[in-house]
């Protein structure tokens, strides 16, 4: 039998768990043998959660702004977004097509239709790894492409437009 940490106090079952007071329970009729990549998962979230804190706790005393536009190939439509990622930069930065152009036909996010615009936003607003990117002194502003980065929807390329300082 499997155990792991749940924050609901409610009992029901989700997939092959069931729910019971404040503990998560394998379900023996679901599951033959416990998950083998049960801490390799709880590790993954662990780490992710980590990157979340630190980020939300730092933009509660940085109020600084940025506006970028980015380009999504999703894990759920994508099997080789990596790949993909790196062939369309390699596009974008050989003028074949615009950044906006290619966030029409590519990206599978629904700021597509706006050529990838995210609009303005603040810092703490995006998953980690594009406020690291977005908010680092060292990016620079405009028309650079940037990525592939990796976040947990998929690969991204990404051009910051605007960032307000620090003060």
């Amino acid at each position: 039998m499997v155990l792991v940490a749940a924050t609901s106090v409610a009992a029901f079952s989700f997939g092959s768990l069931q729910l019971q007071g404040r503990m998560a329970v394998a379900c023996p009729r679901c599951t033959s043998t416990p998950s083998a990549n049960l801490f390799e998962s709880l590790g993954k979230i662990a780490e992710y959660n980590k990157k979340y804190f630190s980020t939300a706790v730092s933009s509660m005393f940085d109020d600084r702004t940025a506006r970028a536009s980015h380009i999504l190939f999703s894990f759920e439509k994508f099997d080789d977004g990596l790949s993909l990622a790196e062939a369309l930069k390699a596009r974008i930065e050989g003028g074949e097509l615009s950044f906006a152009e290619a966030a029409r036909q590519f990206s599978t996010c629904p700021s597509a239709a706006r050529g990838g615009d995210l609009g303005s936003f603040k810092k703490g607003a995006m998953v980690p790894e594009f406020d690291a990117l977005c908010f680092d002194e060292r990016t620079q502003l405009g028309e650079e492409v940037y990525g592939p980065l990796k976040t947990q929807f998929g690969y991204h390329l990404l051009q910051v437009h605007e960032r307000s300082e620090k003060e």
